[in-house]
């Protein structure tokens, strides 16, 4: 009987590297005109001008809009909502003609240029004649009245729909630099953006800045490796211990923090590199049902008190203020001022994700990648799995380490309570959605996750309270968002397995095995078949 050949599933995918980038760089191209939108949005909804003592209430755009003309700020302002809502109107065009194909999408992308150009023209001449007070638009205001974050917001988001739509070739080709050079220009001004909002700062280094660390290194484990880990928050227990015992009264130790940081991310990899050894031979499943045993084991160790040394459910307080330069003198710059924190944060995540670049493109890199794909093929291609393996384990809990060091030394104190199961569900959270593989696509994960956990389910309760007093359901102010946060959890992964499996930017290898289901068949089968 003739062999029947099993039909080929067609996929649409990229056949050079090329293709692939051009591909992965449209994705960033549709990030940052998204992202600009929703910041336009923002700035037209948020008080621009507030006294400071209103409690952050003051005048938005659209109240000047239905006010009485008062002149050529006023109609700026009508101008900036035009541009605003043109803007808005062609990425509503866009996402159409991509879905139904029936016509062309980016269409004028220079007039959508110039439109987000004029906008921001507009705010800045908004800004000097309200701050020169030559035109009181936004309501009377005093001398001391402050500038709000809502006029940066506003300026922010004109300012990236102009360079994507303005560069739109030079970023559909250099996706990945682009993403960085607009990521890395936001963090550095935003501080300086949200001068007025400092925990809305706070948030940016303790919870987005910690969980991009988390994603670049999980996505070591996960995404380059393939190795399914689900205690990885056990290695951020690790590392923030580690700074803890090492710069605090606790144990008498008070350690420069830019050693403690590199002791702790030792510390980390070291135990990372214990863990993997006896879980080479384990895949899958049952690799992840022993990592997340290692991921119980370590907080529970914390709890308990380990040889007197942790402080049991209280943990470690008192861990000292980091200084500027060791052997200087306590240089009080960072204390209970989030900047500093922020930007030492953000030159590490710099450094790490040049050093996650270099080393996916290694020689390494590509090890990781023929163990994902196939461990028994490439291990009969002379790749040493055991030490690659472990090797994965290692600079994945090192970048960990990384991050409890400045999480311990953000909070002032170490408790078990830090380092619980919910960590490594946020942190592979944060790496599914955004893309598994794919570092900018983790980046873009951690930030969006840490961005509705940490701030948005918090601060809900009183934006809905706003909500609820003005349509007449004052019950709306009273639930508490944040106890649910891991129904979002499960909504986020739901969601990102229904309608984009891959991730946001997903890695061109993952979305093969996605979407033809290549993927790498375990042993067991490779071998009943032998």
């Amino acid at each position: 009987m003739p062999d029947i050949a099993e039909p080929q599933v067609a996929v649409d995918l990229p056949e050079t590297a090329t293709q692939t980038r051009r591909v992965e760089s449209a994705a960033v191209f549709w990030l940052l005109v998204a992202g600009g939108a929703l910041l336009l949005l923002m700035g037209w909804l948020l008080p621009w001008f507030v006294e400071q003592t209103a409690s952050g209430i003051g005048h938005s755009p659209m109240d000047v809009i239905v006010s009485s003309p008062t002149g050529v700020g006023w109609l700026a302002v009508w101008v900036m909502g035009v541009c605003m809502l043109a803007l808005i109107a062609g990425l509503g065009y866009d996402v159409y003609a991509v879905m139904s194909r029936r016509v062309e999408p980016f269409r004028f992308a220079r007039i959508r240029a110039g439109l987000a150009v004029l906008g921001a023209a507009c705010v800045l001449l908004i800004l000097i004649l309200v701050s020169s007070r030559t035109e009181l638009i936004f309501g009377n205001l005093t001398p001391n009245a402050l500038v709000d974050n809502a006029v940066w917001i506003m300026l922010t988001g004109f300012l990236l729909i102009a360079f994507a739509y303005g560069a739109r070739s030079w970023v559909v080709s250099h996706g990945g630099l682009a993403f960085a050079a607009v990521a890395f220009a936001i963090g550095g001004l935003f501080p300086l953006m949200f001068h007025q909002a400092p925990g809305f700062v706070v948030w940016g280094a303790q919870s987005a800045g910690i969980y991009i660390l988390l994603a670049l290194g999980l996505n070591v484990v996960v995404g380059f490796a393939g190795l399914l880990d689900l205690g990885y928050a056990a290695f951020f227990a690790i590392g923030a211990y580690t700074t803890a015992s090492m710069a605090s009264a606790t144990h008498g130790l008070h350690w420069p923090f830019w050693i403690i940081i590199f002791i702790g991310a030792a510390a980390a990899g070291l135990f990372g590199a214990i863990l993997g050894f006896p879980t080479l031979r384990l895949r899958g499943d049952y690799l992840a049902i022993v990592t997340l045993g290692f991921g119980e084991i370590v907080p529970d160790m914390a709890q308990n008190n380990l040889f007197g040394d942790t402080g049991g459910p209280n943990g470690i307080s008192g861990v000292d203020t980091p200084s500027l330069l060791p052997g200087l003198g306590r240089v009080d710059i960072f204390g209970s001022d989030p900047r500093p924190y922020f930007y030492a944060i953000l030159v590490v995540i710099v450094l790490v994700v040049l050093l996650m670049r270099n080393v996916e493109r290694s020689r390494l890199g590509r090890a990781w990648v023929a163990i994902r794909e196939d461990e028994v093929a490439a291990s009969a291609t002379g790749i040493n799995t055991v030490t690659t393996k472990l090797l994965a384990f290692a600079i994945g809990a090192a970048v960990s380490g990384f991050a409890g060091a400045f999480f311990g030394a953000m909070l002032s104190s170490v408790t078990p309570d830090n380092f619980q199961f919910a960590v490594s569900v946020t942190a592979l959270t944060t790496v599914v959605l955004g893309g598994i593989g794919n570092i900018t696509g983790v980046i873009v994960g951690a930030i969006l996750v840490s961005f509705v956990i940490f701030w948005v389910l918090p601060e809900l309760q009183g934006w809905m309270g706003t909500v609820g007093s003005n349509v007449g359901v004052t019950q709306l102010g009273t639930i508490q968002y944040s106890d649910y946060k891991f129904i979002v959890y499960g909504l986020i992964l739901i969601g990102i397995m229904l309608l984009r499996p891959s991730g946001l930017l997903p890695s061109r290898a993952r979305k093969v095995e996605l979407e033809t289901g290549a993927e790498s068949e375990p042993l067991a089968a490779v071998q009943e078949r032998a």
